[in-house]
């Protein structure tokens, strides 16, 4: 019986051993280190080729959390009106622009170690503002298509931002009113002015030219972001830009049309 009870004993301490073996196996470090080192370098790239819009762009993974912080350098830029609907929306887009193994072991690693990424933008107005997303909504993003990802919400948004423009357009000319809306698949801003005679002296041709000045200069800031900028444009169904100039009686308007091949001229 003793001897019954000796061996009991030597397999559970033999059961013991192993398992402390196998506990103090070193555990191997996650493979997002080595991500977050490979997006930190190409977030750095586009933050050269895109000076007067970004300013910085810094990730490191501690934690199961993965963290982005991008600073803008655009003075135009307000973090504030920009919702969690419109990030995710636009992150969806960059994600599937970099899809293949590396975006894999991103979305599986967080994943299976239960992480999430933290996005944080911050602009030259001293406004930050943290979008935290899981791993499972990461995986989403990827595999959702743009009418499911808060397509109407994404798009009032953009239209909001937009018409934040209007006041500049107002005083630049001088005119008595000024609004925005997405018309015909144009953003289009729509300056009211006393008389027609305020204007007379402009044509459709003319008109264009004038804000193609102001718009394709725009968008030369905006550099190597330039393309994302345009894609989500075009993917929430804007086909370009339109100025609209009209009286107070309404009897002479004038229209000019910026679309994206002119623009991109």
């Amino acid at each position: 019986m003793n001897r019954i009870f000796r061996n009991l004993l030597f397999g559970v301490a033999l059961v013991a051993g192993l398992a402390s073996c196998g506990s103090s196996k070193s555990k191997e470090p996650s493979a997002l280190i080595a991500q977050s080192e490979r997006i930190a370098g190409e977030l750095s790239t586009l933050v050269d080729d895109s000076p007067m819009f970004l300013q910085s762009a810094d990730v490191e993974y501690s934690d199961a959390v993965l963290s982005v912080a991008i600073a803008f350098s655009d003075t135009a830029v307000s973090v504030s009106d920009y919702s969690e609907s419109l990030v995710q929306y636009v992150l969806a887009q960059y994600l599937k622009a970099h899809g293949g193994p590396d975006l894999d072991v991103v979305l599986n690693t967080l994943s299976s170690e239960e992480g999430s990424l933290k996005l944080t933008l911050s602009d030259t107005h001293g406004t930050s503002r943290e979008y935290p997303v899981a791993a499972g909504r990461l995986k989403q993003l990827v595999k959702l298509k743009p009418m499911e990802l808060n397509y109407n919400d994404v798009r009032t948004n953009v239209s909001d931002i937009l018409a934040k423009k209007c006041s500049e357009y107002k005083d630049a000319y001088n005119a008595t009113d000024a609004e925005f809306g997405i018309v015909s698949s144009f953003a289009q801003y729509t300056l009211a002015f006393p008389k027609a005679s305020a204007y007379s002296n402009l044509n459709q041709a003319s008109l264009t030219g004038r804000y193609l000045k102001v718009i394709q200069p725009r968008y030369e800031d905006f550099g190597a972001c330039r393309p994302m900028v345009e894609e989500l444009m075009t993917s929430l169904s804007i086909d370009g830009y339109r100025f609209v100039y009209t009286d107070a009686d309404g009897g002479h308007e004038l229209k000019a049309a910026l679309p994206w091949r002119l623009i991109n001229k």
